[in-house]
């Protein structure tokens, strides 16, 4: 195969990946089947919801759920840059920890908010670089690195905090990333961000549609001349950079900060990500789909809590749920 087949090659199957990213708008982008199929569910799941309880489709607990998927949804969409490069990262949950810890510990020890914050938001890009060159660099598989990492990173922040949590932090610095613009939680506003910001790069810019070629065919695209190493460790690095945000907002939320914060979102975030329409074998993704998969899960928790469903029964029901979602999303993938 000539030069300029494999780059005709690598062309097509990035155009045909990314032809629900043209201009088109929301719209447009819900008219395709993963997420018409995720839209469809979340819709259902709030249907039933309010016929079991009437109440249970007031604002308050709207924005309540919508609060409570803004981690979940950044974390979802930091899962999302990295499966489209047919990777993982198992790490994120840990990452975001860390992240918690280091804010607290910087602010309560005097450090200036906005350099605390730039460090911290360092800090998960540092651990997000080490992820994808140790992907890229070693060959070993991402789920075997990230999972080495992730125990390594869990380690690294009950060592920072000395296994206790951090209280004491301002707060100027939970309103600032925890309170509300009128009637509407900072949170979902900066989620609402993190989506439309990551949407731009995945339909507008190289890195999106790179990280979409190497997740289709990884040879073809080193073939047509992409940097895969630069890139693939670029979406760790952006990974780690938003599980660092979730971090800070969840202590802002808190008003402390655990060392062991982030362990019960690594599933719901990948689920999201896959429910919205992530492609695990790589070269498929929606950063739309993984905040409406994680406006799900929420959805979800929030609606047998609200009907008095105990904990335990709650976690089988999810657990179906994000099951027969990607059984869904695995059938329409396969028709289409």
């Amino acid at each position: 195969m000539d030069g300029d087949s494999v780059t005709k090659r690598a062309s097509e199957t990035a155009t045909e990946k990314t032809d629900a990213f043209s201009i088109g708008g929301l719209g447009r982008l819900l008219l395709r089947s993963r997420e018409a199929g995720i839209v469809g569910a979340l819709l259902i799941t709030i249907l039933v919801l309010t016929m079991l309880d009437r109440s249970f489709l007031s604002s308050y607990n709207l924005i309540n759920i919508t609060l409570q998927a803004a981690v979940t949804a950044i974390l979802a969409i930091a899962a999302t840059f990295v499966i489209l490069t047919a990777g993982i990262d198992l790490s994120i949950g840990s990452t975001l920890a860390v992240a918690a810890v280091s804010a607290a510990l910087m602010i309560t020890h005097g450090v200036p908010m906005p350099l605390a914050i730039l460090g911290t938001l360092g800090i998960g890009v540092l651990f997000g670089l080490i992820n994808g060159l140790i992907v890229t660099l070693s060959g070993i598989t991402p789920f075997v690195v990230t999972l080495g990492t992730m125990s390594i990173y869990s380690g690294t922040a009950l060592i920072l905090s000395g296994g206790q949590t951090v209280y004491g932090i301002p707060q100027q610095f939970s309103d600032l990333l925890a309170g509300k613009i009128g009637a509407v939680p900072i949170p979902v506003i900066i989620a609402l961000a993190v989506v439309l910001a990551s949407t731009f790069v995945l339909r507008q810019t190289k890195l999106g549609e790179y990280c979409i070629a190497i997740g289709g065919n990884r040879e073809v695209a080193r073939l047509a001349g992409i940097n895969v190493t630069a890139y693939t460790t670029a979406a760790y690095a952006i990974a780690g950079m938003l599980a660092a945000l979730a971090g800070m907002i969840t202590a802002a939320r808190l008003g402390a900060s655990d060392p062991i914060l982030g362990k019960d979102l690594l599933l719901p975030a990948v689920a999201a990500a896959v429910m919205g329409g992530a492609n695990l074998m790589g070269g498929e993704g929606s950063m739309i789909g993984a905040a409406v998969g994680a406006i799900l899960i929420s959805t979800l928790q929030a609606g047998l809590t609200f009907l008095n469903v105990q904990a335990f029964y709650q976690e089988v029901a999810v657990g179906a749920v994000i099951i027969l979602a990607l059984l869904f999303n695995r059938l329409q993938g396969g028709r289409s």
